[in-house]
């Protein structure tokens, strides 16, 4: 017996096939993981959008523009081509942690809570003091908010991620013994449910979430993300996707109106199909999403000074970006009570000029935070 003939421990090693005789079957290659280069560029995207229809959610609901008058549209179109933002921040949380991995349940909750916890309770409580001094609100309406899932107008989403993170070491293990078509398929079913969760709370009395239940309905976003993460890119899905994306906000800018100039008013139904999950934001969504993987993908593999220099300024900007998701409401509400709100085409104007304002002022904010000892944490 030669000496490679003997494994480590000193047993014998396999039986070496005879010359000429049929190879050992060996295992399949694993399949590539799919690059991540994208993912910085979408989540800046994203960051951005979300700061859009946060400043121009005013002039939308008719506070500041008159209903179907051209500021009003224009309003409208920006808000409604922004509404995959949250979605997409969704689909990438799942693309990025939906790979099965030798994790243990125990260490990616020791992980995750130490990422999510923190912020969840800081800012839910920064949220709600601010609003207790800038409105007035008492005890119980705070409870409230907080039970709900939802102390401000943005931070209901820390709850849909911390309740996802729950779920994923069990999702991990769907993913790693689930057929894709199998995959598919429930994303399919998550996603249908939770179109019906959101279209049923238009019956006066019926459902309502919390801050345990926020999540679910976000489920099949979140599979979505890993499916679409790991399907094949390229320009022949980023096309039909950019054309998705446009029929989807075009559908959601023109049912507002039909539905609000039916009504007289901005009401629940036009309030529906901005809905993150009605039918017009979900294919949006998911168009966004190609679109931005397409093109952080081209990001990613071009040559040059030029785009070397834009990967590293979007890496930082991303790197800050959940900070200033966290911070940008109060830099943009104290904004535009400081300044004030016009109307007509100069509310247009002052919306944009207030959305660009809270992105810097946000931006810089968070990175000067993150220097305090300490502070780094509560902003994921």
């Amino acid at each position: 017996m030669r000496v490679d003939d003997i494994r480590a421990d000193g047993g014998p090693a396999a039986p070496r096939p005879v010359s000429g005789g049929p190879a050992p079957p060996s295992a399949a290659p694993a399949p590539p993981r799919p690059s991540t280069a994208w993912i910085d560029f979408a989540r800046v995207c994203a960051m951005g959008a979300v700061v859009l229809v946060h400043a121009v959610a005013p002039l939308v609901t008719a506070s500041h523009t008159d209903l179907g008058t051209a500021p009003w549209w224009a309003a409208n179109t920006l808000d409604a081509a922004a509404r995959w933002c949250v979605p997409v921040f969704v689909m990438i949380s799942g693309a990025l942690l939906l790979a099965p991995k030798p994790e243990a349940p125990r260490e990616f909750y020791r992980k995750r809570w130490a990422r999510i916890g923190l912020p969840l309770v800081a800012w839910t409580a920064a949220y709600l003091l601010w609003e207790v001094w800038r409105n007035g609100m008492d005890a119980e309406t705070a409870w409230r908010q907080a039970a709900s899932g939802a102390p401000s107008v943005h931070l209901y989403f820390l709850y849909v991620i911390a309740g996802l993170y729950l779920l994923t070491p069990f999702l991990r293990t769907v993913v790693a013994h689930t057929p894709r078509s199998g995959l598919w398929w429930f994303a399919g079913t998550a996603t249908a449910l939770g179109v019906a969760d959101q279209a049923l709370s238009l019956v006066d009395g019926a459902g309502g979430a919390t801050a345990a239940t926020r999540f679910l309905p976000f489920l099949g976003y979140y599979l979505l993300g890993w499916l679409l993460h790991t399907a094949a890119p390229g320009a022949r899905t980023a096309r039909p996707a950019a054309a998705v994306l446009l029929v989807g906000t075009a559908a959601t800018a023109g049912a507002a109106w039909a539905l609000a100039d039916s009504a007289g008013a901005w009401e629940a139904g036009s309030a529906y199909v901005y809905d993150y999950l009605s039918p017009t934001v979900l294919p949006s969504s998911v168009g966004a999403f190609l679109v931005l993987r397409a093109a952080g993908l081209r990001l990613a593999r071009a040559q040059g000074r030029a785009a070397g220099a834009v990967r590293r300024a979007v890496g930082r900007i991303s790197a800050l970006s959940f900070g200033v998701y966290l911070v940008h409401v109060m830099v943009l509400y104290e904004l535009r009570g400081l300044l004030g709100a016009p109307d007509g085409w100069q509310a247009v104007g002052a919306a944009l000029g207030y959305a660009a304002a809270a992105a810097l002022l946000s931006l810089a904010a968070v990175a000067v935070v993150r220097r305090i000892p300490g502070a780094r944490a509560l902003l994921i």
